[in-house]
Order: structure tokens, then sequence, then C-alpha cells
């Protein structure tokens, strides 16, 4: 049952992709009938990106045609950007600096020296794939708005200064607090979180509204959250934080964000799904993946499916730090979102095909000292079974 599902998302793809092809064959053919008095307009560009392989070798002593199963170390169970870090699961490696910090300072100014964003000090750091979708964020947001007030104020935290947070708080309010999990139960100390101030007279707290709302609304295709929302204060137990941003990774962040979901209640949602019933996820960026649950055991292994040339897709595993494991497959390009949206463009190319023919001069893209791109996040993978 389950070889079937992985199955048929390849030769669906396929299908799409024969379709694709003849759609394209048919807006040249068309171009080139009511375009052929002008040879330099009319051009058709596909919008298909070139298929994505894997980079792993071609696996040895698959367990089956279709999918691998590959041992893992318990200890993983801690760490990945899905674990739960609340009042009720400690952090395990709370008394360790995480290994990947990386500084926001790095990514503040662009090489023109401009500030992107600020910060309260350059101590401000996050995990790395965390800065790099942080930055790509906020690079992003600039961009935009051509506001460079958002300041950053605090990301990692030691168990000593989460302390001294949680104390004042208490000890202003007379009773726990409500803005600060107690030490070593705080998902600061992952490197996975970052708090927004704004860099401004009198320096207001940061809301999420007005230009930054582009923030709010975005912030989901970065693989970033806000975590403590007024709808869900019930269950975090945290009052709303708008300026608490987590990071949970791509496609995750949408998947919440699209159904409403907080961390707590995401992890939950996860374990209705196995390797043989995954949960089948397109983001935005017409990336297809595969999602599903795997239970701690005591010796804990996961099935990874195969693509046709016997080779695993790429793959992340996090554990939740609760219970198992989450994995996430890259299936590639997603050939039936694209084919949707090239089917949108072509309906429209002859609305549009007269002013191209008759524009002398071709609007082109104009360089921007902000257009560098950053570093890729890494995949996370294990070494197969022997």
């Amino acid at each position: 049952m389950s070889q079937n599902i992985w199955r048929n998302l390849k030769y669906k793809n396929v299908a799409v992709l024969l379709a694709i092809v003849l759609l394209f064959i048919l807006i040249i053919a068309s171009s080139c009938s009511n375009g052929s008095s002008d040879k330099n307009n009319g051009k058709v560009v596909s919008t298909v990106a070139a298929n994505k392989r894997p980079e792993n070798d071609k696996l040895k002593d698959a367990i089956s045609e279709n999918s691998q199963f590959v041992a893992i170390d318990n200890s993983m169970l801690y760490s990945g950007n899905l674990i739960l870090v609340n009042k009720d699961h400690e952090y395990a490696f709370k008394d360790q600096k995480p290994e990947n910090l990386k500084s926001m300072y790095d990514y503040s100014v662009n090489k023109n020296g401009n500030m992107r964003f600020a910060l309260t000090d350059s101590s401000v750091s996050v995990s790395q794939n965390f800065a790099v979708a942080l930055s790509n964020l906020l690079i992003d947001f600039y961009k935009k708005t051509k506001n460079n007030t958002v300041m950053l104020t605090s990301g990692y935290r030691t168990v000593k200064e989460q302390k001294e947070l949680y104390d004042a708080d208490t000890e202003s309010t007379g009773s726990g607090s409500l803005k600060y999990n107690k030490e070593g139960f705080s998902e600061s100390h992952t490197g996975l979180a970052i708090d927004l101030g704004v860099n401004t007279d009198g320096y207001p707290k940061y809301n999420g509204t007005g230009e930054f709302q582009w923030i709010t609304d975005n912030a989901a295709k970065y693989g970033i959250i806000t975590r403590y929302t007024k709808e869900k204060e019930s269950i975090t137990n945290i009052e709303a934080e708008p300026w608490h941003l987590r990071y949970v990774g791509v496609p995750h962040a949408e998947i919440m964000v699209a159904k409403s979901l907080c961390l707590e209640e995401y992890i939950d949602f996860l374990k209705s799904y196995s390797y043989e019933k995954p949960l089948i996820f397109t983001a935005s960026d017409n990336i297809k993946y595969g999602i599903y649950y795997v239970k701690l055991d005591k010796e804990t292994k996961v099935q990874i499916p195969l693509n046709e040339n016997g080779e695993q897709y790429s793959y992340e595993i996090s554990g939740n730090n609760v219970d198992g494991f989450v994995i996430t497959v890259n299936l590639g390009e997603d050939a039936e979102a694209i084919a949707a949206q090239t089917s949108t463009s072509a309906s429209t190319s002859s609305l549009t095909e007269a002013a191209v023919n008759n524009s002398t001069q071709p609007t082109q893209a104009t360089s921007s000292d902000d257009s560098e791109t950053v570093i890729t996040a890494s995949t996370t993978t294990v070494t197969p079974e022997e």
C-alpha cells in the first residue's frame, strides 16, 4: 500500500510533465504563426525548472526497490527543527551552547555598508539554518518596504540568562511568569527562537502590524512562525508575543499557518501520518514533500522512500523532544502545481501578446546591492543500516 503511494506520486508527475510539454508545443506553434512578422519578440520562456536529482550515491543493499530502512541514534529525539520545548518538556541540551550558532550581525549590513536591520548587540545569535531563513526574510522585507527599523533583541540564551528573566518577572507579578518559561524549559536555549523590536524613538514594542504585517504574512514561506498567539494562549500558557518568532523549517511553517496550529498542536497532528499514509504537501515554491511520524523505539528505524533509480530522496529527520521523530522527504518539484501555473500563464498570454510585440525596448531587471544569495540550509541525513 505504502509503495503504491510513493510510486503513484512519481508516475503522476511524469504524466503531468508530458502534458506540460504538449502545452508548450502548442504555445510555441501559436507564437510562430501569430508573431512571425517579428522574430525578436514572441519568445516563449519555460517556467518549468530543471529536474533536481538527489545528490546521494546509488544505494546498496536496499530493503526493496521502493524504500530502505535506516537506523538512527535515539539521542536525535532531542534535536531538530521541530523539537517542542515548553513548560512540560525540558530541553535536554540546555547546558550546552549549540555548535551551529551564527551571529545575526553577519547578515545585518549589505555589501555597500547599508543596514538591513538592527541588533541590540552583535551577540544576538541563532542556529545557522535559522540565520539563513531569518536574514532572507528580513532582506526581502527591506527590499519590499525600505524599512530597516526591525531590531533583533534576543536570540540564544543561556540557562543563567533565562533564570534571571524568569525570576525578575515572577517577582514583579508575585506569581509564576506568563512571559517566560523557567530555565531549561525555554526554546531560547535551542537557537531556534528570536525576539524582534523596533529601532525608532522610544523603542516601541514590535506588534507585527502596519508595514511589519508583511513579515507576519510571509514568514511561513521561510520556515518561520509566530510562536505565541492570542488564539493559542490556553495551549502554550504564554501570553501573545507577536515579536517572538520560531524556526520550524519548510514546509512545516506553511502547514501550521494553513491549519492554524501552534507547535504543541502540530506535534500531535503529525502523529496521525505514517510512511504508509504520509502527509503530502506542496509548499509555496512548488516543492512537494512527504511527511510522516515514527515513534521512538528501543532501536528506532525509519523507512525512507527510494526514487526510480534506487536512490534516496533528500530528507530531514527531526526529533520532537517528546516521543518520536518527524521525517520530511523532499520529493522534488510538483509538476501538477507548475502545470496549473503554466496553464494560467498560457491562458493570459494572448491578452499580453500585442503589448509584447509592440514593445521596442524590453524591460530588464536591474541589479541590486541586495541581490546576493545567502548560504543554503543543510540537509540532515543518517547513514543507512548495513
